[in-house]
């Protein structure tokens, strides 16, 4: 039996709400191509900035969050929002720190980079069925003002204000304004969105797999 310890450091204040559980299942269902039996903790682990290292650059900040975990952790996940450039995203803000982790940890402890296309809240959007179900709506895709295609998807310009679009078209008309928005649901769009529909985004592609190689490097498994 493996243990796997699963780490997260989010961009965003809330982007660990839907990250979190994105993580956990996607590794789930990739282990279950190991020979071992794997077992992960209930909740991705979500890194905070130790005090004395809140205004130091973004690598410092992430090793500092996983130098206070060690132990804790075998996979850090390390999340950025591209904005656009992709290229730009991983050089500036995530590689120096996956850099540093190989570094200053052994082979037992990993790093993946999660970085969407434009932000996190394009993936929120990819799976019409979970946000219906989340949202409770009966709205069609056309409706809920969803992008036509998943290259329409990673294309858009500005995810945060159509998940917005979409959840104030989904309650439309009510009586009583809804006591929660958006970001109480990314828990549960977390929980809810299909692992099928993330694997047609290019980003996510990427993250599993480089997923598939640190779980290679923890022999986890298999080389193929």
């Amino acid at each position: 039996m493996h243990y796997l310890g699963l780490a997260l450091y989010a961009e965003g204040r809330t982007d660990d709400r839907f990250l979190g559980p994105v993580l956990r299942r996607l590794c789930g269902e990739v282990c279950a191509a190991s020979p071992y039996l794997v077992e992960f903790n209930d909740e991705v682990l979500i890194l905070p900035d130790a005090p004395r290292l809140k205004h130091a650059r973004r690598d410092e900040r992430i090793v500092g969050a996983a130098r206070q975990a060690k132990g804790a952790w075998s996979i850090l996940f390390v999340h950025a929002d591209a904005d656009g450039d992709a290229v730009k995203a991983r050089h500036e803000r995530v590689q120096p720190a996956l850099d540093r982790l190989r570094t200053e940890f052994d082979e037992s402890c990993q790093g993946v980079a999660v970085i969407p296309v434009q932000a996190v809240e394009a993936w929120m959007l990819c799976d019409g069925d979970a946000l219906r179900k989340v949202f409770g709506t009966t709205l069609d895709d056309s409706s809920l003002g969803l992008p036509s295609s998943f290259r329409a998807l990673e294309r858009l310009a500005e995810p945060k204000q159509c998940l917005e679009a979409s959840f104030r078209a989904s309650h439309a008309g009510g009586r009583r304004k809804r006591p929660h928005g958006v970001h109480e649901r990314m828990s549960a769009l977390g929980e809810q969105v299909a692992l099928n529909c993330l694997r047609q985004l290019t980003a996510f592609q990427s993250l599993e797999a480089e997923l598939k190689q640190a779980l290679r490097a923890l022999r986890i498994l298999e080389e193929t």
